[in-house]
């Protein structure tokens, strides 16, 4: 018997014991890393918001196996932000729409702003009921077998979806769980209902966004941090639907999304701390030579990670577009002004790191 169909659907709960430490420590992280963001200049928080809507759509495409341009969708961000009211031409500028509009948290979530957002998800593709929610059963497989020994997961049929997503509307406006348990409850209450022909986890992981935006935006992906740990993202949502007399279970699901989200809280601090760090070494600089100045953005713009690995002549050169000998003789300038130190390995490929 699917949950749908037992006297617990749709009373998702959580045991209290098992979610409140991982909650309070959740919630405190995320009023720590807004006083962090706080202290960033206007163009450090927008640059944030940038990479978080970017990382978003990036992240929750790729659990879903569909790969995105990161060039296309940023570009398309940046774009729908100063023009919002545009109708989108292309398929990244339809998504980066859809992200915006889930990040801005308002108005409250309606059939017909679920709607287009699935259209604008499948801007320019054909694909069943397109804007509208599924018109045929839906069974959840575990591979492409197609045996019935695969199926996880049967949805509600067709005919309930509509009665389905109203009463997941009226819940969503008038729950007062604190956020996380909020966004946890409803991304597994809608991926229970499973409404439309294609793009429920994408459109799912959006709600969540949504929710969050009720009250303040998130300040990373989420769906990043689902990503790198897409397997247990899908067996927390099978073990989240247990049914438990007069209940469904929702606690192994709330408990892993909270440790996401406390590593996304992580990530986040990380990045605020180093765009300190940058914003310092810069200012710090104020008579780097204009070739190496474009060379020591570009590392900036990749990340730490980058910066992490140093520098040497060959991308130095391909950055900068000089010749090898001409970014020898640049990063031995820099070597002499203290703002890279040599690798002691040394070697024909001299390496250098960034003093910062």
């Amino acid at each position: 018997m699917q949950i749908w169909n037992t006297s617990a659907w749709p009373h998702f709960r959580h045991d209290p014991a098992a979610t409140e430490a991982p909650l309070a420590r959740v919630m405190g992280r995320l009023g720590a890393i807004d006083g962090l963001h706080a202290g960033l200049a206007p163009d450090d928080r927008a640059e944030i918001f940038l990479r978080a809507v970017t990382g978003e759509a990036l992240a929750s495409f790729a659990i879903e196996g569909a790969p995105l341009s990161s060039a296309e969708i940023e570009a398309s961000v940046v774009a729908s932000l100063a023009h919002r009211q545009a109708l989108p031409q292309r398929r990244s500028d339809a998504i980066a729409e859809l992200m915006l509009e889930a990040r801005a948290g308002d108005p409250p979530l309606t059939a017909a702003i679920l709607h287009h957002w699935h259209d604008l998800l499948f801007h320019g593709i054909e694909v069943e009921d397109r804007g509208q929610w599924r018109s045929f059963p839906m069974e959840i497989v575990r591979g492409p077998s197609g045996r019935r020994e695969d199926v996880l997961y049967t949805a509600p049929p067709p005919e309930r979806v509509a009665d389905e997503m109203s009463q997941f509307f009226d819940w969503l406006e008038t729950d007062r769980h604190p956020l996380p348990l909020r966004a946890a409850i409803a991304h597994l209450w809608f991926e229970s209902i499973h409404p439309f022909s294609d793009g429920n986890g994408r459109i799912g992981r959006a709600i969540m966004e949504h929710v969050f935006a009720r009250e303040g935006a998130l300040p990373f992906s989420l769906s990043r941090q689902i990503e790198a740990d897409k397997r247990g993202y899908y067996a927390a949502l099978q073990a989240g639907r247990q049914v438990s007399g007069a209940i469904i279970d929702a606690t192994p699901f709330v408990v892993w999304l909270l440790e996401r989200l406390d590593a996304g809280v992580t990530e986040a601090e990380r990045e605020a701390r180093f765009l300190v760090r940058r914003n310092a070494f810069f200012a710090a600089q104020t008579d780097l030579p204009d070739r190496a100045l474009a060379v020591v953005r570009r590392l900036f713009q990749e990340g730490e990670e980058r910066i992490a690995l140093g520098l040497s002549a060959g991308p130095y050169g391909k950055i900068a577009r000089v010749s090898p000998a001409t970014a020898t003789r640049d990063l031995a300038e820099l070597e002499r002004r203290g703002i890279i130190t040599r690798a002691p390995e040394g070697g024909r490929s001299t390496r250098y790191f960034l003093n910062w």
